[in-house]
């Protein structure tokens, strides 16, 4: 939204039932876009603000993404991203662009990195399966001509402003409360991180850059590099200038968790001609930098 903002092109309203807090519009100027508090299953809410705004763009954004809420609340999941991204559908205007942000979750457990075109798909958690069911809608409204869909598959986002106690996050608060003793879930599991100012600009750049046939646009969005757990810890250790040590906490540890998870981005950089330009150490830097102002305040 940021980014949007900056450019100056578009006026920007966000849809919003600011679940994760109000905190994140203190550093936003409410000046420059116009905020809708409405819960994205709102049948009404939805019909009004697209009745009165008809966006010509749509990011949809909203979801519950933390894996362990999915799990514990799987009807509230599938509410919010099933019922919640075809009730957006149902109202787009007609022909707007849609960017639907899915999730790499979505594609079967591979060691290889991960291609749009991989036969079949396999989700092994519900969060996954809850996205795989949005991009069947954005598919359906896309092919019936009522919207113009892209699907951006989403590895995984790290950097500022986190609202979920991802691996990052966790690292980060155990730190900055004083404890160097970090109790963590599964050790083993290899990642794609992508900055969350990277995958702003991703968005953007996929966005403008749909298929000369018309046809559906999939593109991951991540690195095309993965890291262990221990990188991650290592380079937020490096940041706080704290030693630490990693023991596993049996309440965090995931029954159903992946190997690794890596996209290709060959599609990306054919589409856009771009890459992420945030690394792993920088983007953990600043996030450690961010969350030590914010406890100065």
């Amino acid at each position: 939204m940021r980014q949007l903002i900056a450019e100056g092109e578009f006026d920007v309203h966000v849809l919003d039932n600011l679940a994760s807090g109000r905190h994140r519009l203190e550093a936003m100027d409410r000046g420059r876009f116009a905020l809708h508090e409405a819960d994205i299953r709102d049948d009404k809410a939805v019909a009004d603000v697209m009745r009165r705004v008809e966006p010509t763009v749509i990011f949809h954004l909203a979801a519950l993404h933390y894996i362990p809420a999915c799990e514990a609340a799987p009807g509230i999941a599938a509410s919010v991203n099933v019922a919640g991204t075809i009730n957006i559908l149902s109202k787009a205007p007609a022909k707007s662009r849609f960017i639907f942000a899915s999730t790499a979750a979505v594609y079967s457990p591979s060691a290889e990195a991960h291609r749009e075109d991989d036969i079949g798909s396999g989700p092994v958690d519900i969060y996954g399966l809850t996205k795989l069911h949005g991009e069947h809608f954005v598919r359906y409204y896309h092919q019936s001509g009522a919207i113009r869909g892209t699907i951006v598959r989403l590895f995984n986002v790290v950097g500022s402003g986190e609202t979920n106690p991802h691996l990052a996050p966790a690292i980060i608060e155990q730190l900055a409360s004083g404890d160097t003793q970090l109790r963590l879930g599964n050790l083993f599991p290899r990642r794609d991180y992508i900055d969350v100012e990277d995958a702003a600009k991703g968005f953007r750049l996929i966005a403008n850059s749909s298929p000369h046939d018309g046809s559906l646009n999939i593109c991951n969005l991540g690195t095309g590099r993965d890291h262990e757990v221990g990188d991650v810890v290592q380079l937020i250790a490096d940041a706080s200038g704290l030693g630490v040590s990693i023991s596993q906490d049996p309440g965090r540890v995931r029954a159903a968790d992946r190997p690794v998870l890596r996209a290709s981005v060959d599609r990306l950089r054919r589409l856009t001609g771009w890459s992420p330009q945030i690394d792993l150490k920088t983007s953990m830097r600043n996030a450690w930098a961010t969350r030590a102002e914010d406890k100065l305040r």
